[in-house]
């Protein structure tokens, strides 16, 4: 039964993804959308990791560590998840180069791509969790995060839909949203150890600290229309307070 509430609670979530979807499908003016999507974008993503990924670690550290100690593992696999994309981004060749903007789009949704399965997936078992003790509380849970992934979705399906088309970019989305019912079908299966969930929540917002700073931020520099992009952020910052409070 509990499971079943998760599924439900699942394709609400991969519907928020693509409600962000269908704005950007039905907006014809791709380079204020991009210009949106990016703004957008940064905000959500650096603050979804101040506001959930850093606290939400500091506490599954805190059920067995002191509070040094949760600190230290905290910033290590922060740092380890930045070390790590810019691993792949020598392995993979990656560099910002002019000419080549098809390319860092498609690194961009990549690196997006691999750290929200994980996010959603740490998600989908905090979700599952949820349900066991409360549906109530699993409810409120399941619209704060459909808060923030609207403009997620909005932002990746904006880069997603350029490169591989509209139906290519529905099927993504769907496929990682599907990471949060993932999430809670193997915490039902096994007992996550705490330590491991902070870590990979720590190991995530390294994810985002590199792809916020070094993918998004330049892009935002390069934008003509100033004003869309104050707006965008101020917007991104709004969405994510009200997170805060849902």
């Amino acid at each position: 039964m509990e499971l079943f509430i998760v599924l439900v609670l699942s394709l609400f979530e991969i519907f928020s993804l693509l409600f962000g979807s269908l704005i950007v499908f039905s907006t014809k003016n791709s380079e204020k959308v991009m210009n949106i999507s990016v703004s957008l974008g940064f905000i959500v993503l650096l603050l979804l990791g101040v506001f959930h990924l850093i606290p939400d670690a500091y506490e599954f550290y805190m059920e067995g560590l002191t509070n040094f100690k949760s600190i230290i593992f905290i910033v290590f696999f922060t740092i380890m998840g930045f070390g790590l994309i810019i691993a792949l981004d020598i392995l993979g060749g990656h560099h910002h180069q002019e000419g080549k903007e098809s390319n860092h789009i498609k690194h961009i949704s990549l690196i997006t791509c691999i750290f929200l399965v994980i996010h959603n997936f740490i998600e989908g078992t905090t979700l599952y969790g949820t349900v066991l003790s409360s549906s109530e509380a699993a409810v409120i849970l399941t619209l704060g995060i459909a808060m923030h992934n609207v403009p997620l979705g909005f932002t990746l399906s904006s880069t997603f839909s350029k490169l591989y088309g509209k139906s290519k970019t529905l099927l993504y989305m769907v496929l990682i949203g599907s990471s949060y019912l993932l999430g809670a079908v193997v915490l039902r299966q096994v007992s996550l150890n705490s330590f491991l969930i902070g870590s990979l929540l720590s190991l995530t917002f390294g994810m985002i600290l590199y792809i916020g700073l070094f993918e998004f931020l330049p892009l935002i520099k390069e934008t003509k229309d100033k004003k869309i992009t104050y707006i965008s952020m101020l917007c991104g910052l709004a969405l994510m307070l009200i997170t805060l409070f849902i």
